[in-house]
């Protein structure tokens, strides 16, 4: 079992070099699939969810291999298209599967995706959609069958899933005519799943907007793409920085998809210049109640950083309240950060958060993914040292993220101490492991993503 070890009240200062972004780099590992190639993926970081996506790939029968920082994906040969339970059950974006198998095969068969505990996120949307367009689709409480060929139209999404509208984006390439999607997710990840489509010869227009168009047809050639850099790591330091009060550089990153944290981040007092690959931030002081914040969907803040701005927020002078407009289950961190000593009360999907003087090390445990870089942001910034566990949360999302830290000068290490049946099970009361340990089950925890 792994655990970060932090000592806090150390002001982060450096540089740091943005990596590719995991929602970006997972529907495109999926879309690697739409069409039989050898497909050059560069930028993916090395995170769990894109390990055990590349694991996906291979059991339906495509090769993949990492070739420093690229990924090699020959989709010529697919096996299969039925996603094994076991790996489906770890990994929520394994639903994009759907789209791109009916792409290429004409079916697919999936279980109900797993992925972070952090609210109900059924995929009836990505279901009612596929129907929509014309695929036969049957479930159970287990598995999802799919099968056909898109006829084409126009499909209004009831909500703007991410997660749907990349589905669909891929499911409606097999048709032969034009499909037009609206009421779209709009996030910059969907512009690059877009990018890379177009690389591959398709003919998808308008990802970035609420309208999509998509015609039909097989793709014409290989690709060799480069992923966009991952804009949630890029907040996750800038707020590092800031609740540490130090000052710093990121590089590789555009402060143009940012902009809803860049302005929360200036209204709690930090000085930020943005320009066109890097972002500067400088904190000095106490940082200041941003007042409310809301979570929604691209432009809006992004639910993957309300746990972080929660971090802050405990340490910031004044009432500050938050409203996840997102997901209903996504205040994990909220008991951990109290016993550091935040002063913290929730009803539903709001929080307010009154600012105390300073935090206080503490053993805590991470039960998701953006829950945990949470804490760790709390551990930087308490006195004494916190031990964060459950970090195979983290690293589902985050490459190495003690050693970018470290490299801006946070006191944090990574230290393993031998799994026992006692450990084991006093980790899984906490929450913080599953005990199924692979047995094939399709586990539903199931806004829509």
């Amino acid at each position: 079992m792994e655990s970060y070890h932090i000592r806090g009240g150390t002001p982060l200062h450096g540089e740091y070099q943005v990596k590719g972004a995991k929602n970006a780099a997972l529907p495109i590992l999926a879309a690697a699939l739409c069409r039989g190639g050898i497909h050059e993926i560069y930028g993916c970081p090395e995170i769990g969810d894109a390990s055990v996506m590349m694991n996906i790939l291979r059991a339906l029968g495509a090769d993949c291999r990492r070739e420093g920082n690229c990924l090699v994906v020959d989709s010529r040969q697919l096996t299969s298209a039925a996603v094994p339970h076991s790996l489906m059950s770890m990994l929520r974006s394994s639903v994009f599967l759907m789209g791109s198998l009916l792409m290429r095969t004409g079916e697919a068969v999936i279980c109900r995706p797993g992925g972070c505990n952090i609210g109900s996120r059924p995929i009836d949307i990505h279901i009612d959609g596929l129907r929509h367009l014309g695929y036969t689709v049957t479930e159970d409480a287990e598995k999802v069958v799919c099968s056909g060929r898109c006829r084409g139209g126009k499909y209004v999404l009831p909500y703007p899933s991410v997660g749907a509208t990349e589905n669909l984006m891929m499911a409606a390439l097999s048709g032969e005519g034009l499909t037009v999607l609206e009421n779209c997710a709009m996030e910059p990840e969907i512009m690059d799943l877009q990018g890379f489509l177009r690389n591959c010869g398709f003919h998808v227009y308008g990802a970035g907007t609420g309208t999509i168009a998509v015609l039909g047809g097989k793709g014409t050639s290989d690709a060799m793409y480069f992923i966009m850099e991952d804009r949630i790591e890029a907040a996750t330091y800038l707020m590092a920085l800031a609740g540490t009060g130090g000052e710093g550089m990121l590089t590789g990153v555009r402060g143009g998809l940012l902009g809803s944290v860049l302005q929360v981040l200036e209204n709690m007092g930090c000085r930020i210049r943005s320009f066109q690959d890097r972002i500067e931030l400088v904190s000095s002081g106490r940082l200041r109640s941003p007042g409310t914040v809301s979570t929604a969907p691209y432009p809006g803040f992004p639910t993957d950083c309300q746990p972080q701005l929660m971090t802050l927020a405990a340490c910031a002078a004044g009432e500050t309240q938050i409203c996840e407009g997102v997901f209903e289950n996504r205040f994990t961190h909220k008991k951990e950060l109290m016993k550091m000593g935040a002063n913290i009360e929730t009803c539903g999907k709001n929080a307010i958060i009154k600012g105390v003087d300073g935090l206080q090390g503490a053993e805590v445990c991470a039960r998701d993914l953006r829950g945990g870089a949470a804490l760790v942001l709390a551990g930087l910034m308490a006195e004494k040292e916190t031990v964060v566990t459950g970090i195979q949360h983290i690293e589902r999302g985050y490459e190495e993220l003690e050693k970018g830290l470290r490299q801006l000068g946070g006191n944090i290490e990574k230290k393993s101490e031998r799994k026992t049946e006692k450990t084991e099970e006093s980790a899984a009361e906490a929450g913080c492991i599953s005990t199924d340990h692979g047995s094939g089950s399709c586990v539903s925890v199931l806004p829509h993503v």
